[in-house]
């Protein structure tokens, strides 16, 4: 398939200095990724702008860079669209700096008859959920707006990237949550067509509710956080105006459990009332698979009734939040990707996001137009132009 190390055909060099403390991306090399057949280039770690026109390929180095820190993609369910049309398989390697660990190459491999496939420093995991936290990274997108304003699906799936990254127990718990739980979906399918007996599910109920309980848990904890963090930032995003509000609803009744011994009793208790109902259905109705995050503006629910700028001036509160809580729980600020969101921005805030992002982590940016980054921005940043899946540092 691919070899370990394959002679870069494009170099991009830089030379801005190293931020202390900062762990950040010194090099990319794509293979078949998305609209690139083959491509190196180094980064700096301070500020580095992919401009271009649309559809040349620069989310995509955004996206190579989001697959190394989580083994999934911000843009698509499916790991067989980011290889290239016409290619059996793609391979993103990167090179990371850290301050407070060893450095590390990673690479993830995706193929369209053997999946996905990890490398740690050029050596094979059998675990693809081992590359999560070797780097950690945020991602700004024009569809932040839709965690906020979205179905609970995508407020989940923003739980189990970030959490994911800063606890590999986590993402161990949730892999084996969504195994038991279709095993168990399988013999309720099987119990709602034949009939049965329905203690065959309680060998199910215990694995269910142990790892549920350790999802729910760490996501309580998560959410916790950020949202206190994320109160504050909201605040000093609109001038102390408007206050933002961040809970935590799981998906089964739950009082002010403080363990997750609590949470398991309660998880188990709803199961058995909801055991016959579960059986008409032919599927679980309890669980974290069932949770949502209920994010209000002045006490008011904002997907169902916040102006769409008071959503997104939310999103990024959330997200702007994620990298103090990434920075405190792993001692180094992650990297900072913000893929075409400045045009959506006023001056104000646009101002405020680089003032909480670019002066302290790695930041990769995207634009179709340079303007909209301000004089400053510009001065200090490496310049890249991205144009037919070819990049060139101005």
């Amino acid at each position: 398939m691919f070899s370990t190390i394959s002679t870069p055909p494009i170099t991009v060099s830089t030379s801005f200095s190293i931020i202390k403390e900062t762990m950040y991306v010194s090099a990319l090399n794509l293979t078949n990724f998305r609209n690139y057949e083959r491509l190196y280039f180094e980064l700096t770690s301070r500020v580095n702008v992919l401009f271009g026109r649309n559809a040349q390929g620069k989310s995509a180095i955004l996206e190579s860079i989001y697959l190394l820190a989580t083994s999934k993609s911000h843009r698509t369910w499916r790991d067989l669209d980011l290889i290239k049309i016409g290619k059996d398989a793609c391979r993103v390697c990167g090179e990371v700096r850290r301050e407070t660990r060893e450095d590390a190459t990673l690479e993830v491999i995706l193929s369209r008859s053997e999946g996905k496939s990890v490398r740690i420093n050029k050596v094979k995991h059998a675990k693809i959920s081992d590359l999560i936290g070797q780097l950690n990274a945020v991602i700004f997108s024009s569809m932040d707006i839709e965690m906020v304003r979205g179905e609970p699906l995508l407020r989940r799936r923003f739980l189990n990237l970030e959490i994911s990254q800063l606890s590999p127990q986590y993402a161990y718990s949730l892999a084996r949550y969504k195994r038991v739980l279709d095993q168990r979906n399988a013999v309720l399918k099987e119990l709602k067509l034949a009939g049965g007996n329905s203690g065959l599910l309680e060998a199910w109920d215990v694995q269910l509710v142990q790892y549920g309980a350790a999802v729910v848990f760490r996501r309580w904890k998560f959410v916790e956080k950020l949202g206190k963090i994320a109160g504050n930032i909201h605040s000093l995003l609109t001038d102390g105006a408007e206050s933002l509000s961040v809970v935590y609803k799981p998906g089964f009744e739950l009082g002010p459990a403080e363990s997750e011994r609590e949470i398991a009793e309660a998880m188990k208790a709803a199961l058995s009332v909801r055991r016959g109902a579960d059986i008409a259905r032919g599927s679980t109705s309890v669980g974290p698979h069932r949770d949502d995050v209920l994010i209000s503006i002045n006490d008011v629910a904002a997907r169902e009734y916040g102006s769409q700028g008071q959503q997104r001036t939310a999103a990024i509160a959330l997200k702007l939040a994620e990298i103090d809580l990434m920075t405190e729980s792993t001692g180094e600020p992650p990297v900072v990707l913000l893929d075409d969101v400045m045009a959506e921005l006023d001056d104000i805030r646009r101002s405020q996001v680089f003032g909480l992002t670019v002066e302290k982590c790695q930041t990769l940016i995207t634009t179709t137009n340079l303007a909209d980054l301000g004089d400053n921005l510009r001065k200090v940043a490496a310049l890249f132009e991205v144009a037919g899946g070819t990049v060139t540092r101005v």
